[in-house]
């Protein structure tokens, strides 16, 4: 997200604003947000995530965070609550959540956990400050403000988490400088989500050791590089009164071991092979791969030779990955975006079909399955098969933006139009849903089935942008 981007988002939360500039959203001095408020003030800060340079558009990576995420969530104290987790491009040790269950994982996160039951450890941490609307309450303190602006206000608190140096910047100015209290938890905010964090994490199966390893490690790297903490610590400040809370409650659990699942250690590879110049990733993990063979060392050489272009010994790589980890379908899954480099699209989606018969349900495959046959070209053969997937999966946005290729590639413009604007819709950008409906409706070769569908839609989104619309007075 652009500097100046943030700091104008920040300036309009800190500065008074009239009633009559905003939306008209609701109460503003509810004493407390609802769970549709939260919600809402989530997805306008997620559009803003996703349409930015650092939000990471990986399925294999996605697909793992859903599934950790879920985990944990599902042993919160809200297992009710909705819950989306998401990659972040940034190499600092970083996580975030939002109002509405939205948590951002860094990369740089991901890379440094040492074992799962780390990276499950600020996860629980992170859902607890969601569960116990930690974020709603710091929101709700601008009780003069509408809800448009405490979404401003939610991506302003998205700065803070993500980049603590962009959270800075913008405090600089006198105006945005009364906002500093509001991007901070505060010291009982924490040790609450220690508390239930920890217990998340246990009840969903990791070993609690997890998150006060993590702690005492970065709390280690607090004294040793004083002016250049990790992230983390900016945001959620680490105390010796929250470390010792932490070791006491471990005290009183049993001891408890947890291996690392396969899909966290290749998942892990494939983030560590995206870090730094491709040339030289290739040799360090080269030299891992013969000094430690295994799959993860596998799965790194194969992606980063892959990132590099060098397509030989990525094939090379391949075969020891899938010798010595032959039930994860992260390695067929790379052999197909192996195939999509080579330019041999009917090849990989041979792989790609192949490889769903015997890991049928994951979901990185089928992507890259529709893009092949896509590219093969066979937009009928895609066409079909993202139907019969759609019929299952009906809430997933990189269906339709796959459907509306294919439906394009057969000259079904309506349709595309359609499916396109339906991929916007799930992305909670509805107002870029708009056009691609118009056009659909100016399509002459449209059955009445798909005319009325889109007329629907049209007219639904249309009665929400004129009740989000400000009346003029």
């Amino acid at each position: 997200m652009p500097v100046r981007r943030i700091i104008s988002i920040v300036l309009l939360v800190a500065c008074p604003v009239r009633a009559a500039d905003l939306p008209d959203l609701g109460e503003v001095s509810r004493v407390t947000l609802s769970a549709t408020e939260e919600a809402r003030i989530g997805r306008e800060a997620m559009r803003q995530i996703r349409q930015s340079s650092e939000y990471l558009d990986d399925a294999v990576v996605d697909y793992y965070l859903a599934g950790l995420g879920d985990r944990l969530a599902a042993a919160s104290q809200d297992p009710a609550q909705h819950f989306e987790f998401f990659p972040i491009n940034d190499a600092s040790i970083n996580a975030f959540a939002m109002p509405g269950g939205y948590v951002g994982v860094h990369t740089g996160l991901i890379s440094a956990a040492r074992n799962e039951s780390e990276l499950a450890g600020v996860l629980g941490h992170e859902i607890s400050h969601v569960t116990q609307h930690h974020i709603a309450r710091m929101i709700e303190g601008q009780k003069t403000t509408g809800l448009a602006s405490l979404a401003a206000l939610a991506i302003a608190i998205l700065a803070a988490r993500s980049n603590s140096q962009v959270s800075e910047a913008a405090i600089v100015t006198s105006q945005a400088a009364g906002i500093q209290s509001q991007l901070n938890f505060t010291r009982e905010n924490e040790r609450e989500a220690d508390r239930f964090g920890l217990q998340t994490m246990t009840s969903a199966g990791f070993a609690p050791q997890g998150m006060v390893s993590f702690f005492e490690r970065l709390q280690t790297q607090t004294r040793l590089y004083e002016n250049n903490a990790p992230g983390y610590l900016r945001t959620h400040p680490l105390t010796h009164q929250r470390i010792a809370d932490l070791q006491d409650r471990l005290s009183h659990l049993p001891a408890k071991g947890k291996s690392d699942s396969l899909e966290f250690q290749l998942v892990r590879a494939r983030v560590q092979s995206m870090e730094g110049d491709p040339a030289e990733a290739v040799k360090r993990f080269a030299q891992a791969a013969e000094s430690s063979p295994g799959p993860a060392s596998w799965y790194a050489l194969t992606r980063a030779s892959l990132r590099a272009g060098d397509l030989a010994r990525a094939r090379a790589s391949l075969t020891r990955l899938e010798q010595a980890a032959p039930d994860s379908p992260m390695a067929p899954e790379l052999g197909v975006e192996i195939g999509l480099a080579a330019n041999q699209p009917a090849k990989a989606a041979e792989l790609a079909a192949l490889a769903l018969k015997r890991f049928p349900g994951y979901r990185p495959l089928t992507y890259l399955r529709a893009q092949a046959l896509l590219r093969a070209p066979n937009a009928e053969g895609a066409l079909a098969f993202l139907e019969e997937e759609l019929r299952i999966f009906k809430a997933d946005g990189r269906y339709y933006n796959l459907l509306a290729e294919a439906h394009q590639a057969l000259g079904h413009a309506a349709q595309s139009h359609l499916a396109q604007a339906d991929a916007y819709v799930l992305q909670d950008m509805p107002e870029a849903a708009i056009e691609p409906l118009r056009l659909a409706q100016r399509e002459t070769r449209t059955d009445f089935y798909t005319a009325s569908i889109i007329d629907a839609r049209l007219r639904t989104l249309k009665e929400h942008q004129d009740k989000d619309t400000p009346k003029t007075r």
